[in-house]
């Protein structure tokens, strides 16, 4: 009688829990990545705005007041 003995050739790769602290970092490099995508976009704005002229007008005016039927002699 043939005895075989059969053995894994790779070992099977064991999911861990990561590390204490690793969660939290990775959070925060997240959060770091994404702020300072934001304030490189916020950063081209500006001059995005003068290349296209000012959306907004800066001299304003006030409007004519509405007439009203109501007296109040």
């Amino acid at each position: 009688m043939e005895f075989t003995v059969t053995s894994p050739t790779k070992k099977q790769q064991q999911s861990l829990p990561p590390r204490r602290g690793q969660v939290k970092m990775r959070i925060i490099k997240g959060f770091f990545k994404s702020v300072t995508s934001m304030a490189s976009v916020a950063k081209k704005m500006p001059s995005k705005m003068k290349e296209s002229g000012p959306g907004f007008s800066s001299t304003s005016t006030t409007p004519a007041p509405t007439p009203t039927a109501y007296n109040s002699d």
